[in-house]
């Protein structure tokens, strides 16, 4: 148990943001059942160059470099009958390296037409500029199994305008199951859930009594409280991803990461000294919810059809489930043995110290004071 935490705790290095650090543009595509999003990054400056526009965020700037972008580009079907795009996010805004025009697009096909092939055509820049490039890249596919290893389509050159992206055919069962691994990636990779979680079951084989952990439950008890707990931690995330899915349930991130490293910690807290005792299957609920939110981040992509994201929704809520039974069963037998062993008050603390600093270093964080 005290390695899994080690290890855990080792991998609170960042991960490497996503960077735009070339000259040039980028077009990153995330294909869904019934529309694509698109991720579309213009260095400000060839921007600026290739048009003479301003680059400032001021609403009618926006609205003419929108104007501008939709005017040099299409997305059409192989028969050339044209996508509607719409331009959900625009800004003038530094990623990584110098500042980029930036906008979050959706695509969704003409009735009738695959949502799978498209044609893409691209004069942004480079008709001024012809040693500019913009990369097309598939990022994501849930249907069609892409889902961290993106793709590279080609490149759109003042001679080559025009690439054909053909994600060949989906069906549920394949979307099911690439949502099943997403969820389990997903959970495997939340070091930040999985920490809450162990920190929740780690007194769950002890007695709390006069404001310590004392003496030992049963092992009926001990799987009992495990039960209580990931039970009602599953409904909690279950129910913020499907009112998100449904209902469109949302929060911006900060608050949501914060909530989640402050759950963190009021679960370290609690496996140092019992803080609620007996409700921890209601603070896992609670906190489910929050974590939820943080899970849904990634339903924009599970389609537009309520079957298509109701089948996406299903297999990604298992696989989450799934990680979570492994390091449950894996938990068990340790926790019980922690329980029963006389170092084991100390190396309990111990652990609920070092969740806590790993929580305390992801509020700082995540609040923006680091």
């Amino acid at each position: 148990m005290f390695r899994a935490v080690l290890l855990l705790l080792c991998a609170l290095a960042a991960r490497p943001a996503l960077a735009h650090l070339t000259p040039n543009s980028e077009i990153r595509l995330d294909f869904a059942p019934g529309s694509v999003k698109a991720d579309v990054i213009v260095p400000q400056a060839e921007f600026a160059y290739a048009t003479g526009l301003a680059t400032d965020n001021r609403a009618e700037t926006l609205a003419r470099a929108k104007a501008r972008v939709l005017a040099d580009m299409a997305v059409l079907t192989p028969d050339g009958a044209p996508w509607t795009i719409t331009v959900d996010r625009i800004a003038f805004e530094r990623i990584a390296g110098p500042p980029d025009l930036h906008l979050n697009l959706t695509l969704t096909p003409p009735p009738g037409a695959s949502d799978r092939s498209l044609r893409w055509r691209w004069h942004v820049v480079t008709r001024q500029a012809p040693s500019h490039f913009a990369l097309l890249v598939i990022d994501g596919d849930l249907a069609g199994g892409v889902r961290g290893e993106s793709e590279m389509v080609g490149a759109l050159t003042a001679t080559r305008t025009e690439l054909a992206v053909d994600r060949g055919s989906a069906s549920l069962g394949g979307l099911f199951a690439n949502a099943f691994r997403l969820g389990a990636h997903h959970i495997a990779e939340g070091y930040d859930h999985l920490l809450f979680l162990l920190a929740l079951l780690l007194p769950a084989p002890l007695i709390a009594a006069r404001g310590r952990w004392t003496g030992a439950r049963s092992r009926r008890d001990t799987f009992k409280a495990l039960a209580l707990v990931v039970t009602a931690f599953t409904i909690g995330h279950s129910t913020t991803l499907i009112l998100a899915a449904f209902f469109g349930l949302s929060l911006p991130a900060q608050p949501v990461e914060a909530g989640i490293a402050l759950s963190v910690l009021i679960s370290a807290i609690h496996a140092a000294r019992p803080v609620f005792p007996g409700r921890e299957p209601w603070v896992a609920g609670l906190f489910g919810l929050v974590h939820g939110l943080a899970f849904a981040t990634l339903i924009s992509n599970f389609g537009l059809g309520a079957t298509t994201r109701a089948t996406a929704i299903l297999g990604f809520n298992l696989g989450i489930e799934a990680v979570q039974l492994v390091v449950v069963l894996i938990a068990l037998p340790l926790l019980i043995a922690l329980g029963q062993w006389r170092h084991g008050p100390k190396v309990r603390l111990a652990l609920a110290a070092l969740t806590a600093i790993a929580a305390l270093v992801w509020l700082t964080q995540r609040l923006g004071f680091a």
